[in-house]
């Protein structure tokens, strides 16, 4: 998976991976701007196994053997009814267990999904399954903040930088919790929140947030490390999120099945938040096959040389159809 987002990505630069705590049950919450793809790079990428809470529908009889096997956990949201709510205290038993074990969680704690990079408001999921699962444990639980900040949310070949943020001990929020839930919740919340807007370049929503964004996330500044890039002043020339690429038509030209696909499947979704997690999960399976079946045919029809040249031909087409 790692070597497969570094193909898919220019680049993706991690800060603050020191900070992650080890040997200790741990909650991490990223902000949640790209559908599954996000799962990918904080699982990828942090230095510690991972299981994941996702939204239940994506569980059913065809996937939920697969999805179980790479260690996703079903949940229910408010959306898919009150009614349902009631049915997470057994999936929150389950964390429960996992934390005794001095293992690690992943949560979205806004909730939902959404393009923009400042963080929207957060849950109180992330909140009321860290002090439930406090007060019953004997270790101090903590919980991560992870920011992931995309310099553009659709396109192949651009930078994410993955900020791991300081760790915050549930703990000191257990007290109030007991003498008061709602307070307590409210207030780990806001901790919470406070701990990711660290993470993120752009923190908040501001008047200015499309001028800033425009400045900020340009190709040019992919070099600059976090805190660089939280310091840019708004450039007023500043040019459209979209970045400059070179035609696509080598890639369609070498890969023109995969490429159908893709197109095919991104078509049936108007949002643009799942756009680049289709490329990214549907090119892991369908650009291989391709290739393997194109080696195959090759290699009885015309010998193992022009077989691999061709696969090559057709992996660096791809390749520099998204270079800038």
């Amino acid at each position: 998976m790692k070597l497969s987002l570094r193909f898919y990505f220019h680049k993706v630069k991690i800060e603050g991976a020191e900070s992650v705590p080890k040997n200790t049950p741990l909650i991490v919450a990223p902000n949640h701007q790209n559908a599954f793809l996000d799962a990918l790079l904080v699982g990828a990428f942090i230095p510690i196994p991972l299981h994941y809470l996702a939204r239940q529908d994506v569980f059913n009889r065809w996937t939920k053997s697969i999805l179980s096997i790479l260690q996703m956990i079903p949940i229910y949201r408010i959306r898919d009814g009150y009614s349902k709510l009631s049915l997470n205290d057994s999936i929150f038993e389950s964390c429960f267990e996992l934390f005794r074990g001095k293992e690690s969680v992943l949560i979205f704690a806004e909730g939902n999904h959404g393009r923009y990079h400042f963080l929207r408001p957060l849950t109180k999921g992330a909140a009321r399954l860290s002090l439930q699962a406090q007060s019953r444990l004997s270790e101090d639980l903590m919980i991560l903040p992870v920011g992931l900040n995309y310099f553009d949310h659709q396109s192949p070949k651009s930078t994410v930088l993955i900020k791991f943020g300081e760790p915050i001990p549930v703990k000191d929020y257990l007290e109030i919790y007991e003498k008061n839930q709602a307070k307590g919740l409210i207030d780990l919340r806001d901790r919470i929140s406070d701990g990711m807007k660290k993470t993120l370049v752009i923190a908040d929503e501001t008047s200015d947030y499309s001028e800033r964004a425009n400045s900020i996330f340009r190709n040019e500044n992919e070099g600059l490390s976090f805190d660089e890039l939280k310091s840019l002043e708004v450039s007023k020339e500043a040019n459209n999120l979209a970045k400059s690429r070179r035609a696509h038509f080598l890639a369609w030209i070498l890969n023109p099945i995969p490429m159908l696909i893709i197109n095919r499947a991104i078509m049936k979704f108007d949002d643009v938040v799942f756009h680049s997690s289709l490329k990214f999960g549907i090119g892991i399976f369908v650009f291989p096959m391709w290739w393997l079946t194109i080696f195959l045919l090759l290699l009885f029809s015309t010998g193992i040389n022009i077989a691999l040249l061709a696969v090559i031909v057709m992996i660096s087409g791809l390749y520099y159809s998204y270079l800038r």
